[in-house]
């Protein structure tokens, strides 16, 4: 294994890439959003839609094998903008962190500003509940008023050589039976969460330390002893896995960071290659790839946690030449820039060496 030299001592280069890992794990926290609400859903049955089975058994062999899916229970618009809200939230969560294996690692550098993004649509999908309150009213009146037209077919099925129609008790008992599934307006209102919860990834060596505390505990009483035996077992078991899987760990934190991030930037400049090389002029570069590379330097800039200079200097260079007036870009400079940005982003990113890492025992 390669060694190298810092302030006079042996370290290998995979302890270097190991503890420059463990820095980096402590540069941001893991964030996990949940959003929940009451269901605006009901399970889909045979009796809703008329049907009718030749015997008990056929029946039966339906209810194991088949499902006829779901009914909604509010206006499908306001199903869509719920669900919208909610896909924003966890867009945006994504947009301003990385997906490892202890969840979303919001580097402490993009924390405030998706906070504050997340913060607005967060009211706004508390609005949204305070809206359906209000509203709650007017959402039963049409509920009741779509789901008569399906109470038509209904009897239509049921009862094929009437012609009169469907009796008003008839419609009457389907249209309460969806009605009756819909939550009340004060369940469905404070059943919408928006939480956020915050982790600070676990370090081994946190969990050494915590270990080594608790061996200076003074015990009192034999319960306690058996107490502490018993959680310094746990403990030291938690430990031993953390140790033995700490590469694993290590490897997987700058694959999801570090890798995915130059991933990105090397697919996006190849993207942008392509369109270019489909014209020969120097104003072929479009208004698309000029937005892609604006918005690539702006997510590298947010979400460059781990001082990634190498590539950043590349991506200046970059939207330096871009911003020209169209008639000044060089299209030659700008081939080559992005060329070099997909070497360089298909290569492992090595650590900056700086007081932080350099300081670490190996």
């Amino acid at each position: 294994m390669e060694n190298i030299n810092i302030d006079n001592k042996e370290v290998s280069v995979e302890q270097i890439r190991s503890d420059w890992a463990m820095v980096l794990m402590t540069r941001g926290i893991i964030v996990k959003l949940t959003l929940s609400k009451c269901p605006f859903y009901s399970r889909l049955t045979e009796n809703m839609l008329g049907l009718k089975f030749i015997d008990d058994e056929t029946y039966q062999f339906s209810k194991k094998y088949l499902s006829l899916g779901s009914q909604k229970l509010i206006p499908p618009d306001i199903i869509r903008e719920i669900s919208r809200i909610e896909s924003n939230a966890r867009k945006l969560l994504s947009e301003y962190s990385f997906d490892t294996v202890w969840g979303h690692f919001v580097p402490f550098k993009a924390f405030s500003e998706w906070n504050s993004k997340n913060t607005v649509l967060r009211n706004i999908y508390m609005e949204q509940a305070m809206t359906l309150g209000n509203r709650y009213d007017e959402i039963i009146s049409i509920i009741r008023n779509e789901y008569k037209k399906m109470a038509k077919d209904v009897w239509a099925r049921l009862y094929p050589t009437d012609s009169a129609g469907p009796t008003p008790a008839f419609v009457e008992n389907f249209v309460s039976n969806v009605i009756s599934k819909i939550p009340p307006r004060e369940e469905m209102v404070s059943s919408f969460k928006y939480d956020v919860t915050y982790f600070i990834i676990p370090l081994p060596s946190f969990i050494e330390e915590d270990l080594a505390r608790a061996k200076k505990i003074e015990i009192q009483s034999e319960l306690d002893q058996q107490n502490m035996e018993l959680e310094k077992e746990v403990r030291k078991r938690i430990s031993e896995d953390y140790i033995s899987k700490k590469q694993q760990l290590v490897d997987k934190f700058l694959k999801s960071t570090v890798t995915c991030m130059r991933k990105y930037v090397g697919e996006i400049c190849e993207e942008v290659l392509q369109s270019l090389s489909r014209s020969a002029y120097v104003n072929s570069l479009t208004v698309p790839s000029v937005n892609k590379i604006k918005a690539l330097m702006r997510k590298v800039k947010v979400l460059n946690f781990y001082d990634d200079v190498e590539i950043l200097n590349l991506l200046n260079q970059l939207e330096t030449e871009v911003d020209k007036i169209k008639g000044e870009v060089n299209k030659d400079f700008i081939v080559s820039k992005l060329r070099e940005i997909v070497v360089v982003s298909a290569k492992e990113c090595a650590p900056n060496f700086n007081p932080s890492i350099s300081v670490l025992e190996p």
